[in-house]
């Protein structure tokens, strides 16, 4: 069996429910997973996987990824990307049977498809490991708990102590995780926002460490300027990102990859959402609160916006406050 999902991270937090459904619906058969090669540690770790196939970003990277699934002789493909690219490695793999979304300009490729994306009455969306779900479902795969699987090495979290500690985080203190940055600019709080939410935590006695990822290093400069006593994350791998997060106390901010992974690790968390929909991104369960703006227009899923107002409206004070409240609320949801 392959399955593929080659980006972001969240998203592949997310798909690890249905990796998990393939696996379960064809016992005996071993499954292997092409994902970016960032990604390769993360879905390596977990126990139904038996190969990971590291995708690079250019065509001839594409073509070596269906060579190697061609390689390994599989037999069904399960397009869980559903670009060009990860159309084209299904159908090179040399797989009897493709199963992918019905995407248009791309539903060609599959032998068998699913819709992307189910009507439900009112502002009501599904889920997005659901969607990934019903589509191993659909190739076979078995009904499963859409619990997501994050696998966490020792290693890895030694490495985290070593990071919190350059970090300068207390001894022994469980930090509040924060997400300034985002994947797209009309989803993520101005920074400013972050910045004030972050001397806001910390007036009340939380300390907070500050997530920061590749590119993101003018985000926690500004954010550092308004908030100078947060802590900031020293650059690290995903493994031990993954073990740092599993020490939090609760990762809030931009919805993202990290706070997925809080999910999956049991951590509570809390974000914000404009043009994004809780419904197909806010983790189940009561420990993950989001507050939603109230604009007419939200849950656009635009990336671009003339007049975007919409998450600029959430004050980062009452923020504050939100976070408080959730995290008393919820302090013994941390499962580990």
């Amino acid at each position: 069996m392959l399955a593929i999902r080659l980006r972001a991270l969240g998203d592949v937090v997310l798909t690890t429910p249905a990796f998990a459904s393939l696996a379960a619906g064809y016992p005996g058969r071993a499954l292997v997973v092409a994902t970016d090669e960032r990604y390769v540690p993360l879905v390596r770790g977990l126990p139904f996987v038996s190969e990971v196939i590291g995708v690079g970003r250019t065509h001839a990277a594409t073509l070596d990824a269906a060579r190697a699934a061609r390689r390994l002789g599989v037999t069904h493909a399960v397009d869980f990307f559903g670009n060009s690219r990860s159309a084209l490695i299904a159908r090179g793999s040399g797989a009897r049977r493709v199963y992918g979304y019905d995407l248009r300009g791309r539903g060609r490729l599959y032998d068998e498809t699913v819709p992307r994306e189910t009507r439900h009455p009112g502002d009501r969306r599904e889920h997005a490991s659901a969607v990934h779900l019903r589509l191993a479902v659909a190739a076979g795969g078995a009904t499963v708990p859409l619990s997501p699987h994050v696998p966490v090495s020792e290693p890895a979290r030694a490495e985290a102590a070593r990071l919190l500690a350059e970090a300068g985080v207390t001894p022994g203190a469980r930090p509040i995780g924060l997400v300034a940055a985002g994947t797209w600019a009309t989803k993520t709080w101005p920074v400013s926002h972050s910045a004030v939410l972050a001397a806001r935590l910390m007036e009340a006695g939380q300390e907070v460490l500050l997530l920061d990822g590749p590119g993101e290093a003018q985000v926690t400069r500004r954010v550092r300027a308004h908030a100078s006593a947060v802590r900031v994350l020293p650059a690290c791998g995903l493994p031990a990102l993954v073990a740092v997060i599993e020490r939090l106390r609760a990762v809030v901010g931009t919805d993202s990859g990290p706070r997925h992974l809080a999910a999956a690790l049991g951590v509570p968390s809390f974000a914000w959402f404009g043009p994004t929909h809780p419904d197909t991104w806010n983790p189940p369960g009561e420990a993950h609160g989001y507050w939603r703006t109230a604009l007419p227009c939200r849950g656009c899923d635009r990336t671009k916006c003339a007049h975007w107002n919409c998450l600029p409206s959430l004050a980062p004070d009452v923020a504050a406050n939100l976070v408080l409240a959730h995290l008393e609320r919820h302090e013994g949801a941390h499962v580990r």
